[in-house]
């Protein structure tokens, strides 16, 4: 079947297999992170699989010039993510860059908050991306690319 962009498209009866196969491509899920007891691996590892889904799943630029607060505008724009959650993607981006750049920062202040607010992203996000795709609520197709 194909829509309206001549783009092939799974019918509504076939969205939760489409819908499992984007969150499976998304790739880990966030309880896989809690192994990390380095804070550093830890926060490289979720932002690095943040930005992937932004880049992969929202087509934000990934060149050189584009930084990560970048990239999560152009998903807030281009998702429509919630005013929290683009909060709180800023923080963990700023946690980040503090832990990367900052010589005297090199733990999370609240390890257990940091893994709490990067759930709440992921989830919204990943929603977000599944119901642009068609797989959410009312949609009746996935886009299969």
């Amino acid at each position: 079947i194909t829509n309206e962009d001549g783009r092939r498209v799974l019918p509504r009866k076939s969205i939760a297999p489409c819908t499992e196969q984007i969150r499976h491509k998304m790739g880990n899920s966030s309880s896989s992170y809690l192994q990390y007891k380095n804070d550093f691996e830890l926060v490289i590892r979720v932002t690095k699989d943040l930005e992937y889904l932004i880049v992969s799943e929202c087509g934000a630029p990934n060149d050189k010039t584009a930084g990560l607060h970048d990239k999560i505008t152009y998903a807030q724009h281009h998702l429509g993510l919630s005013h929290h959650t683009v909060r709180e993607l800023r923080q963990l981006v700023t946690l980040r860059n503090k832990l990367v750049h900052e010589h005297g920062f090199n733990a999370l202040p609240n390890r257990a908050a940091f893994a709490e607010s990067y759930e709440r992203i992921e989830k919204e996000l990943k929603q977000k991306i599944v119901d642009r795709r068609g797989g959410g609520g009312d949609g009746s197709s996935c886009v299969i690319s």
